[in-house]
């Protein structure tokens, strides 16, 4: 989010969160199970995943087995396969995370890669039916320092990577459920409304921005740091209320072995909003980037464990205000 409702509320706030998960959750969604079993598993998804990139990095669509109309897009813009990034991509690069979803046939890709040699961070997202792919969304965030950023991480966080235990498990419709009341405790400026674990922390385009002592955040104030805050109070300080609305929210990946919930979200931001009343701080001005409509895709996942969100990590992409996502529906 760099590009960025209490309990005392009782049983109100619980049915209001129901109905808002109801409202905002896109159709076609990935929370509900189909009741025929997968025909792709989990290292099936990755497999293919892992076929697509090495022929986006061949430059080369024939090598990928895609249905007669795939729907292909990059930054939300609806493009011929080979186009784009399938031109420009000269290599992968070091930080790579998947997340597949048998059920729903969909797998998805967060990792750095090389284009003309210069760093960038590619999100991308196959749906496969019948063992061809018939949708590939892609999310590209070219900023040269944030791909080097998760390069000097080295690995993802090693949550990302370990399969959740029998009694961590919860239904993917929960877990689906549990992410968005991130999205809510944003736009309410209250962090009491989400089921956070203690350790969560938040990454996006390779920024820490929840518990980052060394930090120098946008919304700084004297002794006012709220990336140096834990995940909980950085959302309940009110610095977030340039963010009109978060609509779509798309739910594409429901990892229920490894407990992660992926999709993509447009964040909405007017740009009228000059300052944040905090409380005890006063007003903290707005950073010139949150002082102009616009619009932001995130591609942004969660791990979901024991019914807490564990960790948050996800990129970005800057758009104009009012933008579409190119995977719009009447529903939407």
């Amino acid at each position: 989010m760099r590009t960025r409702l209490r309990a005392g509320l009782g049983l109100a706030i619980a049915l209001a969160c129901a109905f808002m998960v109801r409202s905002n959750v896109a159709a076609g969604d990935a929370s509900a199970a189909p009741s025929a079993g997968p025909t792709c598993d989990h290292a099936c998804l990755t497999g293919l995943m892992d076929r697509y990139l090495k022929a986006l990095v061949a430059h080369d669509p024939k090598q990928i087995p895609v249905a007669e109309h795939v729907k292909f897009t990059e930054n939300t813009i609806p493009l011929k396969l080979g186009d784009a990034l399938w031109g420009t991509i000269s290599g992968m690069g070091t930080y790579k995370l998947y997340f597949a979803d048998p059920y729903a046939g969909q797998v998805g890709f967060e990792g750095t890669i090389r284009e003309n040699g210069t760093p960038a961070i590619l999100l991308a997202r196959l749906k496969v039916v019948d063992g061809k792919i018939t949708e590939i969304e892609t999310l590209v965030h070219r900023n040269a320092d944030d791909a080097k950023a998760f390069e000097k991480m080295g690995q993802p966080n090693p949550v990302w990577v370990e399969p959740l235990q029998a009694s961590q498990k919860t239904p993917r419709q929960e877990m689906v459920k549990d992410a968005n009341t991130y999205f809510e405790g944003i736009l309410h400026s209250s962090g009491e409304m989400v089921p956070f674990d203690p350790g969560c922390n938040r990454i996006l385009d390779g920024y820490q921005d929840t518990n980052n002592p060394t930090a120098k955040g946008w919304f700084d104030l004297n002794s006012f740091r709220p990336d140096s805050m834990g995940i909980r109070e950085n959302m309940s300080t009110g610095i977030w209320t340039y963010i009109h609305s978060i609509h779509p929210r798309r739910y594409l990946v429901v990892d229920e072995k490894m407990g992660i919930v992926f999709g993509v979200f447009m964040f909405n931001h007017p740009g009228k909003m000059e300052w944040a009343d905090v409380k005890g701080v006063g007003k903290v001005p707005m950073p010139p980037v949150t002082q102009r409509p616009s619009s932001v895709e995130m591609g942004e996942f969660f791990k979901i464990e024991s019914g807490k969100i564990r960790q948050i990590e996800g990129i970005s992409v800057a758009l104009p205000y009012g933008s579409q996502t190119g995977w719009d529906t009447s529903a939407d």
